[in-house]
């Protein structure tokens, strides 16, 4: 048999040895998708309605590298008020990435990018000029938030819930925590993903998601309403869950579990994950697909990472932290645990345990400079792993970067 998966803008076709169990997964493509009516009357059996009120909320929504449906739920919300994105101000949570290019903001706005133009604010973690000081965190440091954020009452939340590598899911509190927060407030927060208790589903006994509870507690959460959309498999809207934000947030998470969690029974020889846009961009995401299906590997097995990361590595910063990464002790050779850190650390354990391989367009010694072995020709170290024995069972993940395999 063969299997089919996307790389780059076509197809990748890999031969499987005969005799190999093959089991393959993907996200759950629901029957039934949510329609207008469903979101109205959500919306305003949560109270979405009265929210609104007479002045316009503050709109937060994720940049281009989520694929939150932010054009149909902002078109959705017109057809409630035909005011709102008139009036309303917006701002991209942005985190630590970079601000969007133009083609990226078309993503995210489409047609409504020239309406909301002039009310459009792009968060930057760097510029402290543009943020306000909340308090101090349970680390001893300060906490930033953006100001548009900041000094407005109230704030429409639109984001998407998936599982997420080391925060448990997407979504939710991540819209301001890292989303519209400084740069040093999010090192602190994702410096905690270097703990092997940071999982994807796991949000109690989770270092990183207690550390984001005790930034809400800056936040009124009356002044915080969510819009929390759970996608299928296809990318289209299966649930959207509305309301005071965690309480948005904690229903949708169920629901994405539903769609983006399996448990197996019994570990695989070899995992291959596929990523889609937009996870397959750059070699910075490529770790999440690592993090959702290492636990379906045995005890010296391997994993194979399909992402063709045409736009490079995604962060220049990461790699340079690897030049002086002590990989026998796991932690820089320095002893500072700098933003980034957790793409090495995590890496580097899995590596002790499992084979971690990688397919894609870039050099061999880009990916080698950040603990990932580079696999040229896929099916031939399937059938060299057979010959030898060593492959008897294979699990093929869809969507990798937001599917879960679970023991």
């Amino acid at each position: 048999m063969s299997i089919e998966l996307s790389f780059a803008d076509g197809k990748l076709s890999i031969d499987i040895p005969d005799g190999v169990e093959v089991d393959e997964f993907a996200p759950i493509r629901v029957d039934k998708l949510l329609t207008f009516e469903q979101f109205r009357t959500e919306f305003q059996d949560s109270g979405g309605g009265k929210f609104l009120g007479e002045k316009p909320p503050l709109v937060v929504v994720n940049d281009a590298y989520r694929n939150t449906p932010t054009v149909t739920i902002l078109g959705w919300l017109e057809r409630i008020d035909r005011q709102l994105l008139d009036e309303a101000p917006c701002i991209i949570a942005t985190g630590a990435h970079d601000a969007p290019t133009e083609t990226q903001l078309q993503k995210v706005f489409g047609p409504f990018l020239e309406r909301i133009r002039e009310r459009l604010t792009i968060h930057d973690a760097n510029n402290y000029d543009a943020m306000v000081k909340l308090g101090i965190d349970d680390k001893g440091g300060d906490v930033w938030l953006n100001k548009v954020a900041a000094e407005y009452q109230r704030l429409l939340l639109i984001s998407s819930v998936e599982p997420h590598y080391f925060a448990g899911f997407t979504g939710g509190r991540k819209s301001l925590f890292p989303g519209l927060s400084d740069l040093a407030t999010t090192e602190r927060n994702h410096n905690l993903a270097n703990s092997m208790l940071a999982a994807p589903l796991k949000l109690k006994g989770n270092p990183v998601v207690e550390h984001l509870d005790g930034l809400m507690q800056f936040m009124d959460p009356s002044h915080l309403f969510g819009l929390q959309a759970v996608l299928d498999a296809t990318g289209e809207i299966a649930a959207l869950f509305c309301g005071q934000l965690e309480d948005a947030f904690s229903r949708a998470t169920s629901r994405a579990e539903e769609i983006f969690a399996h448990e197996i029974d019994e570990q695989y020889d070899i995992v291959i994950c596929e990523l889609l846009p937009p996870l397959d961009k750059n070699l910075y995401q490529v770790q999440k697909a690592l993090e959702n299906c290492h636990e379906a590997v045995r005890n010296g097995g391997a994993i194979i990472l399909v992402s063709a990361c045409e736009e490079g590595v995604g962060s220049e910063h990461f790699v340079k932290l690897a030049e002086s990464w002590d990989r026998s002790r796991n932690e820089p050779s320095d002893g500072r645990w700098l933003f980034g850190s957790h793409k090495l650390s995590r890496v580097n354990a899995h590596s002790q345990r499992i084979e971690v391989y990688l397919h894609s367009t870039l050099p061999e010694t880009t990916a080698r400079r950040v603990f990932y072995e580079p696999l040229d020709f896929v099916k031939k170290f399937l059938y060299l792993r057979s010959d030898q024995r060593e492959l008897h069972r294979l699990a093929v993940v869809h969507d990798a970067g937001n599917m879960v395999l679970k023991t």
